[in-house]
């Protein structure tokens, strides 16, 4: 096991803890069908933060894997070979730096929904935790399919993906937080060759 695998597992191992501690806060094994508007929007703060770590873990991953070549199946004709296909995951899948704007913000970054009041919708939430918990069940099958969109994103020679640092990862636990931190050094290091091997 080289060093950036154990690296990875060990940070996978505290992102399940970290995500086993929202589905606590939440209550998610009752299934409840609305959540506390203060405790909601700390559930989707903690939520969004876990999502950049693990895939930035993933994408870590997926750097260190050596992928067979791939069978070139018969064109079926509905695109050429040259064209790229953009899917909803795409950018989700690859894109390392946090997002800028949420659903509710608009370019200027001001909210543009007024505020409401009383409990909120539970289920986008739960199901935002189930979905991380799925991917973190199996990460090596993610990370095979990530490191096969990066390989083509960089035989296509789009610029290497950046890694911004997190911000306040003072409030995370202390190792995950030394774990935020060191991703995008880690990163920056894995995509090093991004440039010279095309």
């Amino acid at each position: 096991m080289t060093k950036t695998s154990a690296f990875v597992t060990h940070g996978i191992a505290h992102a399940q803890r970290a995500l086993e501690s929202v589905a606590a806060l939440t209550n998610a094994h009752l299934n409840p069908s609305t959540l506390k508007r203060t405790l909601a929007q700390r559930a989707r703060a903690e939520l969004a933060r876990l999502e950049i770590i693990i895939r930035r873990l993933l994408t870590l991953m997926a750097l260190g894997l050596v992928l067979p070549p791939v069978n070139i199946r018969a064109s079926s004709g509905h695109h050429s070979g040259t064209e790229r296909v953009e899917t909803k995951a795409s950018g989700r899948l690859t894109g390392l730096s946090p997002r800028v704007l949420g659903p509710d913000m608009d370019r200027g970054g001001l909210a543009t929904t007024a505020r409401a009041c009383g409990p909120v919708q539970a289920a986008p939430i739960l199901a935002r935790l189930a979905d991380l918990q799925e991917l973190l069940a199996a990460p090596e099958a993610h990370a095979k399919r990530l490191a096969r969109t990066l390989e083509r994103q960089r035989k296509a020679g789009d610029p290497a993906p950046m890694a911004l640092p997190m911000t306040r990862t003072h409030r995370m636990p202390p190792e995950l937080g030394a774990i935020a931190t060191a991703l995008p050094e880690l990163l920056r290091d894995a995509f090093k060759s991004w440039e010279s091997s095309g």
